[in-house]
């Protein structure tokens, strides 16, 4: 277990606020897509939560990055939000998981997300891009509107390079929105690019993780090829 300092605190969307946490010198560790246990005192006792990092294990310094999604359910989310403050302390496990990208499993990765449980796929996303150019990666990522389009300009910038690729759809468009729109489908996935040795990473909410795990069966990759985060 590691103390962590909140250094950061960004209005990312309506609904998701960004959190920078400082470690120092602890030896903290994680793989890209992991997640960690966050323990913080709320109202006199101890709650924990669980968040996926957003940040690479690639980056140098010493923090990670948190993208937490509110509610009102939650009591170590509700305090993120409604509570938190740059300085304050909390306490953290190291990373935690299966869902990781390493570079000898594969050099074609889809990662496929949609809203917040885009949060582990940008830590695998950035990680190529700062230190696996041989692989080639692709971000499926479905968005119910505009104003919830997570990390748009770190996507976009990373996808300069010639290795990192990204195909956004929206669920909800609006007038202004000139880009792709519906649900994750066999046509998106396709156009992802498909190879034998492909892994493709699943993670969001449950019906479109088992809804996009069954069009990459029915267009056939095999189940070993597939990879889930499930939260439920």
């Amino acid at each position: 277990m590691h103390t962590a300092t909140i250094t950061s605190i960004q209005q990312a969307s309506p609904s998701v606020k960004i959190f920078q946490l400082d470690y120092g010198q602890q030896p903290f560790r994680y793989l890209a897509g992991q997640w960690i246990d966050l323990y913080a005192n709320v109202n006199g006792k101890t709650e924990v939560g669980g968040y996926s990092m957003t940040s690479s294990p690639h980056q140098s310094g010493s923090g990670i990055e948190l993208a937490v999604k509110s509610s009102t359910r939650h009591p170590v989310t509700r305090w993120l939000h409604e509570d938190a403050k740059i300085g304050d302390t909390v306490r953290i496990s190291d990373g935690q998981g299966v869902f990781v990208y390493q570079p000898e499993m594969s050099h074609r990765v889809v990662l496929v997300g949609a809203g917040v449980g885009v949060t582990p796929l940008i830590s695998i996303f950035r990680y190529i891009a700062a230190a696996v150019p041989q692989t080639d990666v692709t971000l499926v990522y479905s968005i119910p509107d505009a104003d919830e389009y997570l990390f748009q300009a770190d996507i976009e910038a990373l996808s300069q390079q010639p290795n990192c690729h990204h195909l956004i759809t929206l669920t909800q468009p609006d007038a202004k929105w000139q880009g792709r729109s519906g649900r994750i489908d066999a046509q998106l996935l396709r156009e992802a690019g498909m190879s034998d040795d492909t892994l493709y990473y699943l993670c969001g909410p449950q019906g479109m993780v088992e809804d996009a795990g069954a069009v990459l069966t029915s267009i056939g990759v095999p189940a070993s090829r597939i990879i889930y985060e499930k939260w439920w």
